[in-house]
C-alpha cells in the first residue's frame, strides 16, 4: 500500500526517515520509499521539500527527509574564458550549477554529457566526479 502525504511540518517526532538527492527535494510530485521500506507519494504544490521537513501522511504516520549525497562533476578551471564559456554552455541547458571562482560543480546530468566530454578533453579544465552535498547558486531550477 502507498501511503499518501497530506502535510508538511517542521519540528514534530517522526517515525521513520527517507533519504532524497537535490533533485528528488525540487520535484513537486514525488514516490518514494521510507528506510523502513513505506512506499509513499508527496504532491506538494508551489513548494520543495527541505532537510528535516516532516512528512505527515493520511494515517498520521511520519517521515523525517534527510538529505543524500549526490553524484557531481567539479570542473576546475585555469582559464577565465574557458570558465566563461562553460557555465554559459550548462546555463543554456537550464541546469542548477554551483559556481565559485574559478570551479563550477554541477549535478551528473545524462543532458550535460557532451558537455563533461569536452572538459575532459581540455588540458585547461580539472574535472572530477564525485559525491556530494549540492546547494545551487540562487534561485536555480525554479518555475517559469
Amino acid at each position: 500500500m502507498i501511503k499518501k502525504v497530506i502535510e508538511i511540518k517542521k519540528d514534530i517526532k517522526a517515525s521513520d526517515e527517507v533519504e532524497l538527492s537535490w533533485f528528488d527535494m525540487q520535484k513537486p510530485n514525488l514516490t518514494a520509499v521510507s528506510k523502513s521500506g513505506v512506499n509513499f507519494v508527496v504532491k506538494a504544490k508551489f513548494t520543495h521539500l527541505h532537510e528535516n521537513d516532516i512528512l505527515v501522511c493520511e494515517d498520521d504516520y511520519s517521515i523525517k527527509v534527510k538529505r543524500s549525497a549526490d553524484e557531481v562533476f567539479v570542473l576546475e578551471f585555469s582559464d577565465a574564458l574557458i570558465f566563461a564559456k562553460t557555465a554559459y554552455e550548462i546555463g543554456n541547458r537550464h541546469q542548477p550549477v554551483m559556481i565559485e571562482e574559478f570551479k563550477i560543480t554541477i549535478l551528473d546530468d545524462i543532458s550535460l554529457g557532451d558537455i563533461i566530454k569536452d572538459c575532459y578533453a581540455n588540458k585547461d579544465i580539472n574535472i572530477e566526479k564525485t559525491k556530494g552535498y549540492f546547494k545551487p547558486n540562487g534561485k536555480a531550477h525554479h518555475s517559469h
